[in-house]
C-alpha cells in the first residue's frame, strides 16, 4: 500500500490469533494504530470518523453485545 494514501483498517476472523489469558485482538491492535479516543471511541474494533463530507463507520464483526 502506498504511504501517502491514507487508509484505515477494522478487525475480521483472520485477526484472531491465539494469545496469553485469553484476550482477543491485541496483536491486531498493536500492528495498527487506530485512533479511536481520537475518534471519540473507548475500543479499536469500532469507532466513526468524518471525511471530505463522507461519514465512515468503522463496525467490526467481532465486538462485544452486552444489553445492559
Amino acid at each position: 500500500m502506498d504511504k501517502r494514501v491514507p487508509m484505515m483498517v477494522i478487525e475480521r476472523n483472520h485477526e484472531i490469533e491465539p494469545q496469553l489469558g485469553n484476550a482477543t485482538f491485541q496483536y491486531y491492535q498493536a500492528r495498527f494504530a487506530i485512533p479511536s479516543s481520537e475518534l471519540g471511541s473507548n475500543n479499536s474494533i469500532y469507532c466513526s470518523f468524518n471525511a471530505r463530507g463522507v461519514h465512515f463507520i468503522m463496525l467490526g464483526a467481532f465486538v462485544d453485545y452486552n444489553a445492559t
